[in-house]
């Protein structure tokens, strides 16, 4: 139900937009950012050039970088605040939300929604759950599934993405 809206050829626009960026950004806040985080992760892992917005080693992002960001409401101003300063840089963004009018979304170059945006759908979800945790979780497989496109795509094994895996554990 939440992923119910993103069609086949929204996810090709996407994993075009990772695929084709030199280096790809990925930002939230609160739970959404440890998504986000993990997202980072799988990307590093897969090869490809990552940062996480806030780390002390992100470099300035530039016109053949792409933002990703996560924000349920689409209004939480630090999200707002790095969309536009990825805006003023030239850089494409893509944003996973439930709000479809909304800063963030008016600042995307592309946007998957996260279907969440009444309390009769949140009623069909059957969920007991608190605060954001629907959103995080359909989040997290949102972008797990589109780790498991882009990893068959750029032809990589798992045990290649292993040979990226940390080792100072």
């Amino acid at each position: 139900m939440t992923l119910s809206e993103i069609t086949d050829a929204r996810f090709e626009v996407v994993l075009e937009e990772i695929l084709r960026a030199d280096r790809v950004f990925l930002f939230g806040m609160g739970r959404t950012a440890l998504i986000m985080k993990a997202f980072a992760m799988r990307l590093m892992h897969l090869g490809l050039k990552t940062h996480v917005v806030g780390d002390v080693t992100t470099p300035s992002i530039g016109d053949r970088d792409l933002l990703l960001v996560g924000t349920e409401s689409g209004e939480t101003p630090s999200v707002v605040l790095v969309c536009k300063k990825a805006r003023e840089s030239g850089s494409r963004i893509v944003s996973f939300t439930k709000n479809r009018v909304s800063s963030v979304v008016s600042l995307s170059d592309e946007v998957l929604f996260i279907v969440m945006d009444s309390e009769a759908q949140k009623d069909r979800t059957g969920s007991i759950q608190p605060m954001g945790n629907v959103f995080q979780q359909s989040l997290l497989i949102l972008t797990d599934i589109l780790v498991k496109v882009l990893k068959d795509r750029l032809g990589i094994s798992s045990k290649e993405m292993f040979k990226n895996h940390a080792n100072l554990e």
